[in-house]
């Protein structure tokens, strides 16, 4: 008989998953987890946000004592049609690191006189003291293909054949620099830039494990020339949470995924993530995640469903009669959280079966999915309610990784069916590395009984610039000259996100933000209308149901000829391209769409987002659309990814000494 997707859920608790290394007796696991979209917030405990907790209601702790290191990891997606928009965080990256090495200068009312020189102020006093030692490092949203057939790891590069197409960069940092990927020098062998200059606050302090950067003009041209060499030919399943997550986080990042029959099981442990974790980050630092993506997270678990989420990475999936995923039970499309919402697969046979599965278009087939309804790319697009399984780790899971003292390992995040448990806190069984003193840097070692280091939430941040309109974030929305708001209220996020997105329910929220394959009923822009007939999004699109609408749009500085061979495998507007009938193109005399790219793209950004509402105050939150995509003048406050370092420098200021 055939591989079926029933077999999920037979017993595998037998099953233990390899977990190289040494962890800590810990209780039984305990309660159902979470399976699907819901999501239970920031944790199944009493801990908020700005709380370090280890599962109890252990309160508020007193503010830490200033933080004068800082260790800042970019996420940078690495999928196709990034290009552009890593180029606007390279020249957004010289304001950031401008201001924390010469901080403004402020008068008594906090308002700006201008930047410091050598950190002195002529006028005023210093907003903080310049940081004289930071670490910074990237890691891509490249984790490959999960177990299944897709992001082949030894695909390469379709613009130049010697390099990799880096489907899976493991989570690790990177140091390729420029077109060629040639390392730069200062961030080996760790595979970060580390600035320490030769001032007296760093005599008698260790030196960091790469060359110290000690110009502020060679560091920005170091990381600018790091930022190039991500480029954008990566795994198309984007793993923008899991990736800093699996980094800066997970107690036990495994080495492989391998199989036994049909059941994934990750096994060993990656120590060159243990390693280049022990060197980048720092106890007592502040540690700012910044992430740019323009899409939602589309990474599966390969763990989920019993061991068997690699299934949903597989072009074909295995064992269906027509190679499309098995469809989700009636209960499903009405409410995802029903209780009786399940997948087809996993009541062949039962009486209901017929009333409770009906045949999926014309090409449906025994509770599989029309292969048409079915696109490899929209795998993670609502799988609870299309496919009655939720492919991937809840939200919840990367607040806490950002928040909790405590996180669970490998064995302690799933039960034997696969089901999400690592929110309840008898599962938490491991210090979280991140708030941790002691990091290990082999396997061999314990990984979780680590000491509990300085570090509070208060001092760890969360940057997302992706795909969300810059008019939904701006002070004013009618004035396109106005500066992205501090803070977002609850009324904000309620039109970024709706009511409660996790929970599939996107009451409140401004169409541009559903993710949607058809068009939204909210637009006045139908596929027919003109290009510009909507000033966020160009207008709604005939996706094929192949794709998603957009978030927003924005111009080019310079459009891309598509045909050009710089361009191949990452352009919008090449032919046969999901997008090359959108409002990316630009048109012919006749309206027809051409090979030439004028706009960017990006989609609504859901799970990102949602991370960094849960964070609050600890997040800020930028479009990947820029407010301004060319400088009004010198120095412009909204051209590019401007707004987002400002925010984020605004937001370290709370953190760093005075």
């Amino acid at each position: 008989m055939g591989f079926r997707l029933r077999f999920l859920v037979l017993a595998l608790g037998s099953l233990a998953l390899a977990c190289g290394g040494t962890t800590a007796a810990s209780p039984a696991d305990g309660g159902t987890g979470d399976t699907g979209a819901q999501d239970s917030g920031p944790g199944s405990d009493d801990d908020g946000p700005g709380t370090l907790g280890d599962g109890g209601n252990d309160g508020p702790l007193p503010p830490p004592p200033p933080a004068s290191k800082l260790d800042i990891l970019f996420m940078i997606d690495n999928s196709a049609s990034m290009g552009d928009k890593q180029g606007l965080l390279a020249q957004a990256v010289p304001e950031m690191i401008g201001r924390l090495v010469n901080p403004n200068c402020v008068d008594a009312n906090g308002d700006v006189l201008g930047a410091s020189v050598g950190g002195q102020c002529a006028q005023g006093h210093l907003e903080f003291q310049p940081v004289h030692d930071m670490h910074i490092g990237i890691v891509s949203s490249s984790l490959g293909g999960r177990g299944g057939d897709q992001c082949d790891p030894n695909a390469t590069n379709p613009t130049n054949g010697s390099l990799s197409a880096h489907n899976d960069d493991r989570g690790e940092l990177l140091n390729r620099g420029g077109a060629t990927e040639v390392p730069v020098a200062a961030a080996s062998p760790s595979n970060f830039l580390a600035w320490f200059p030769a001032v007296p606050q760093n005599q008698g302090q260790p030196p960091p494990p790469v060359p110290a950067e000690t110009s502020a003009t060679q560091l920005v041209g170091d990381f600018q020339n790091l930022v190039s060499g991500v480029h954008e030919h990566g795994c198309g399943y984007e793993a923008q949470l899991e990736s800093w997550y699996r980094f800066l986080v997970q107690p036990d990042p495994f080495d492989s995924i391998t199989k036994n029959g049909t059941h994934a099981m990750l096994s060993g442990v990656d120590a060159k993530i243990l390693q280049q974790r022990h060197d980048f980050l720092r106890p007592d630092s502040a540690v700012a995640v910044v992430v740019i993506t323009d899409e939602n997270e589309e990474v599966v678990d390969p763990m989920v469903a019993g061991g068997q989420g690699w299934a949903f990475f597989n072009a074909s999936f295995p064992g269906s009669p027509n190679g499309a995923a098995p469809q989700g039970t009636v209960e499903c499309a009405s409410n995802p959280n029903d209780p009786l919402c399940t997948s087809c697969a996993f009541i062949q046979g039962d009486p209901s079966f017929a009333t409770r599965c009906p045949r999926d278009g014309v090409n449906g087939a025994n509770g599989y999915l029309d292969p048409a309804d079915d696109a490899l790319n929209l795998r993670s697009f609502h799988a609870r309610q299309r496919f009655g399984i939720a492919t991937q780790d809840p939200v919840s899971r990367y607040v806490q990784g950002l928040s909790s003292a405590r996180v669970p390992d490998r064995d302690h995040e799933r039960d034997a069916q696969g089901n999400y448990i690592g929110d309840a806190s008898a599962n938490a069984n491991c210090v979280n590395p991140l708030f941790a003193t002691n990091l290990p840097v082999t396997a061999t070692g314990d990984l979780c009984n680590l000491t509990p280091g300085p570090r509070q939430p208060s001092q760890v941040f969360y940057t997302v610039i992706t795909g969300v309109p810059h008019q939904l974030l701006q002070s004013d929305p009618n004035n396109p000259d106005s500066p992205q708001k501090a803070t977002l209220s609850s009324a904000d996020w309620m039109t970024i996100l709706g009511k409660d997105p996790l929970n599939y329910d996107f009451t409140g929220a401004d169409f541009h933000m559903l993710e949607s394959v058809g068009a939204r009923a909210a637009s006045q822009c139908g596929p027919t209308a003109p290009d510009t007939c909507d000033p966020i999004n160009g207008r709604e699109r005939d996706t094929q149901k192949s794709d998603l609408q957009f978030a927003c749009v924005f111009d080019l500085a310079t459009p891309k000829d598509c045909t050009q061979p710089q361009y191949t495998g990452a352009c919008d507007c090449a032919q046969g391209s999901l997008t090359a009938s959108s409002p990316l193109c630009q048109k012919d005399a006749t309206g027809s769409p051409t090979t030439t790219q004028i706009r960017g793209k990006a989609y609504p950004s859901i799970r990102e987002l949602a991370v960094a509402r849960e964070l609050g105050g600890r997040s800020v939150v930028s479009s990947i659309c820029p407010i301004h995509t060319t400088e009004s003048a010198p120095g412009d406050p909204l051209f590019g990814y401007r707004p987002a370092m400002t925010g984020l420098v605004d937001r370290l200021a709370t953190a760093l000494a005075k």
